[in-house]
């Protein structure tokens, strides 16, 4: 299951397109019906509706030096442990599915990012503590499989739709990750980095990570990073790793469950369980409230209903007062 995201389509081969040779290797071109999305090492393409593959961008099996290039390298060994970590964790509803050879199932609704972007202002409270549940059950999962992402960021959680319409996520994206002797050498973005500990992954990396996903799911941008701010990447990068290496945060008092970011983001959490726990705890009080909620509308409504279905005689005419229920239809929006 992989994002769609709108890229520009171009022609593809079955064999190597050997034209575009240079020190990066033979791109790599298999038919497919359209690309969807490039990285530095690998290209995301539909092979079908619903079906999408992810597959290299360089042809290292027949690159006559693809030992010496370390773009080549770096695209192989991505794979290899991406691959690796997949087939270790089976399925799982909130991971990526079907990954033989990582051909996977698309994600309808694209990234949790572009999901955010083009939809927040629309999400409810529900909404937002269930998928912040759901990326707290991902990491959970893969920790208890001995998997550290190292990775973790909006823009790896795909929005997928259930049978039933409702949306959900699932933690995609295994090539930077560590599992025993395997590691895929990356760390987290800046933002999404603990730049007061040491550059190694760790339990405590993802969980970090996992808190600024969850305060993104919350108020729709990155730690310290307003919408509309202008700053170009480099320059928010720097200035967020400074004000977390003086353990300054975004507030969080005011939101749902902000005490649980807040906890993640200053060494609360040992274990990612304990962060689904606390979810579980909150995503009861907001079904709670909510069913109450619908109580007073019903009790209101009856009340209401009472007073106007008396019967009123107006020159002659029996007018009896009725409801209208009005559904309301939610929309949502780096």
């Amino acid at each position: 299951m992989l994002a769609r995201q709108k890229v520009e389509e171009e022609a593809l081969h079955k064999v190597a397109d050997r034209s575009s040779f240079n020190i990066k290797g033979w791109d790599y071109r298999p038919a497919v019906q359209q690309v969807l999305h490039h990285s530095k090492s690998a290209v995301i393409a539909r092979l079908k509706p619903g079906v999408v593959l992810k597959h290299s961008r360089y042809d290292w099996w027949n690159h006559p030096e693809s030992m010496s290039s370390e773009q080549v390298k770096d695209a192989r060994h991505a794979f290899t442990v991406e691959l690796a970590i997949l087939r270790h964790l089976g399925e799982h509803p909130r991971t990526i599915q079907q990954p033989q050879g990582l051909l996977f199932a698309e994600a309808e609704f694209g990234s949790l990012q572009s999901y955010i972007d083009d939809h927040f202002h629309s999400m409810s409270a529900k909404e937002k503590m269930a998928f912040r549940l759901q990326a707290s059950e991902a990491i959970a999962f893969i920790h208890s499989k001995g998997i550290i992402h190292s990775d973790l960021r909006p823009d790896n959680f795909l929005v997928c739709s259930g049978r039933d319409g409702t949306r959900s996520l699932r933690l995609c994206d295994f090539g930077g990750s560590t599992y025993g002797d395997l590691d895929g050498g990356h760390l987290p973005d800046a933002g999404f980095f603990d730049p007061r500990k040491p550059w190694v992954a760790t339990g405590q990396t993802d969980i970090f990570a996992l808190a600024s996903v969850l305060y993104t799911i919350m108020t729709g941008h990155w730690p310290h990073r307003e919408r509309g701010d202008e700053r170009d990447l480099e320059q928010y990068r720097t200035d967020v790793d400074q004000l977390f290496e003086q353990s300054v945060f975004p507030p969080v008092v005011h939101l749902e469950g902000g005490e649980i970011i807040y906890n993640a983001w200053t060494d609360g959490y040992n274990d990612a369980k304990d962060i689904v726990r606390d979810h579980e705890r909150v995503m009861a009080i907001i079904l709670r409230d909510g069913s109450e909620e619908d109580e007073v509308d019903q009790d209101g409504m009856m009340e209401a209903q009472g007073q106007h279905g008396m019967t009123i005689w107006v020159a002659g005419a029996l007018v009896v007062g009725c409801l209208v229920a009005v559904r309301f239809v939610q929309r949502r929006d780096s």
